[in-house]
C-alpha cells in the first residue's frame, strides 16, 4: 500500500507537505530491515521496529518512524550497542534489576515486561528496574501488552544525560521531561496514561522550532527564567528550560512529580544523576500488580474501574468541546483506523530513510 496526497498539518504542524499512506506491516518490515542493516541482530531489530510502528499507530509521531532516523545515527556512532547481553544486578523473585550497556531499549523493555508478566503468576506485585538501555520510545507503546493480561502497571523512564527542566525558584536545568505512564484495565478498553511531568516534551519543542511556529502557550522559560512561547529559547546559549506541569502558577507540583520519576527510574535502578552525564541511555522503573490478590479480587477491581469509566462518560459534556475523553482513548481509536487504512507519513521523512537505506546498502524503499 502506498498512496501520496497533499495535506496541511499533522499534530500541530503548520506547513504543507506531501504525505504518503503506508500499510503498517510494510513499514514494520522495512524499519526492521534498516535496523538490521545498521548492525542490529534480527530479534533486536524487530523489537525496536515494533515499538516505533506502535508509537505511530498510537499517534506519538515524535517517537515513531521519525525516531528511527535518530536510532540509525546512534547505531552508527556507537551510542546504541549492537552486541552484548543484559546483566542481572539482583533478583529476589518478586523484584529484579537489570543493566544492559546501551543495548536497544525497546528490545530490553520487551524482555523486561515479558519477565515481569511471567513472575506475576507467582507474585501479586512484581517490581523491576532497567538501567543504561538506549532510548525506549513512547511509554504508551508498551502498556497494551500488560493491560491485555488485566494487570495494573506503573512505568517510569528518564535519561540522566538530559537536563531541560529547572527546579522551582531556579534557572538552571536539573531534570528533564521525565515521563510517567500507567495502564488501568477495565472490562472494555484499558485506560492508558502516558504523560510528561513538563507541559510539553523536548521532542515537541524541537518540532515547533523546526516548523518555525510559536508554542500555543508559555510552555518554556528562557535562560533568565522568564515564561515564553518561543521554542528557540531551548537552543539558546545558555538554553532555556521546559515549564513543569502546573505552569507558571503551580509548576512546583509538576517538578515534584519529576523528582518522583528520578527516584524510581534512576536512583532505584542505579543510574542516577551522580553518574557521568552522557545522553542517550535511560533508566526504567516498572511495577506490575495483579488485582486478584487485593480487595475484592480481580472481578471486583475490574467492576470498579469499569464503573469509573462509565461515570466519566456519563458526565455532562462541556458547552464547548467534544465530550469526555479518557487517557488512551484517542490513541486506541487512531490505532484501529490506521491498521485498517494505513499510517500517514510525510514524504520528506520517508526520503530521509530511503537515503539511509542507500547509505547502508539495503534494498528498501519507503517512498512509493
Amino acid at each position: 500500500m502506498g498512496q501520496a496526497h497533499s495535506r496541511s498539518g499533522d499534530q500541530g504542524a503548520m506547513n504543507n507537505f506531501l504525505e504518503v499512506r503506508l500499510d503498517a506491516a510494510e513499514v514494520l518490515a522495512k524499519a526492521e530491515a534498516l535496523l538490521c542493516g545498521a548492525g542490529l541482530e534480527k530479534e533486536r531489530a524487530a523489537a525496536v521496529a515494533r515499538r516505533l510502528v506502535e508509537a505511530d499507530l498510537l499517534g506519538h509521531r515524535t517517537h515513531g518512524l521519525q525516531q528511527l532516523v535518530v536510532y540509525l545515527e546512534r547505531l552508527g556512532d556507537g551510542r546504541i550497542a549492537t552486541s552484548g547481553e543484559i546483566e542481572v544486578l539482583s533478583d529476589s523473585g518478586a523484584s529484579f534489576s537489570w543493566t544492559c550497556g546501551r543495548l536497544p531499549g525497546a528490545w530490553a523493555m520487551e524482555r523486561l515486561i515479558s519477565r515481569a508478566l511471567e513472575r506475576s503468576a507467582q507474585h501479586p506485585v512484581v517490581t523491576a528496574t532497567l538501567s543504561n538501555c538506549s532510548h525506549i520510545g513512547a511509554l504508551q507503546a508498551y502498556l497494551e501488552d500488560i493491560a491485555d493480561h488485566k494487570l495494573l502497571a506503573l512505568l517510569m523512564v528518564t535519561d540522566p544525560g538530559v537536563a531541560s527542566m529547572a527546579p522551582p525558584g531556579g534557572i538552571d536545568a536539573v531534570t528533564t521531561s521525565n515521563p510517567i505512564a500507567a495502564c488501568i484495565p477495565t472490562h472494555g478498553d484499558p485506560i492508558l496514561i502516558d504523560q510528561t511531568t513538563t507541559l510539553v516534551s523536548n521532542g515537541a519543542i524541537a518540532q515547533h522550532a523546526a516548523q518555525g511556529t510559536l508554542l500555543p502557550g508559555n510552555w518554556v522559560r528562557d535562560n533568565q527564567g522568564r515564561a515564553s512561547n518561543d521554542p528557540h529559547v531551548m537552543s539558546a546559549n545558555p538554553p532555556g528550560t521546559l515549564m513543569p506541569l502546573g505552569g507558571e502558577d503551580f509548576g512546583y507540583k509538576g517538578f515534584a512529580f519529576s523528582l518522583f520519576v528520578e527516584a524510581f527510574a534512576l536512583a532505584l535502578s542505579g543510574f542516577g544523576r551522580d553518574q557521568p552525564r552522557v545522553r542517550g541511555a535511560q533508566g526504567v522503573f516498572l511495577q506490575v500488580i495483579d488485582p486478584a490478590h487485593f480487595g475484592l479480587g480481580k472481578a471486583g477491581f475490574l467492576a470498579a474501574t469499569t464503573a469509573l469509566v462509565d461515570q466519566c462518560k456519563s458526565a455532562r459534556p462541556a458547552t464547548e468541546g467534544n465530550g469526555v475523553r479518557l487517557p488512551g482513548e484517542r490513541a486506541l481509536k487512531g490505532k484501529k483506523a490506521q491498521l485498517a487504512d494505513g499510517i500517514v507519513y510525510s514524504q520528506d521523512l520517508l526520503k530521509v530513510l530511503d537515503a539511509w537505506a542507500a547509505r547502508l546498502g539495503i534494498d528498501v524503499r519507503l517512498v512509493p
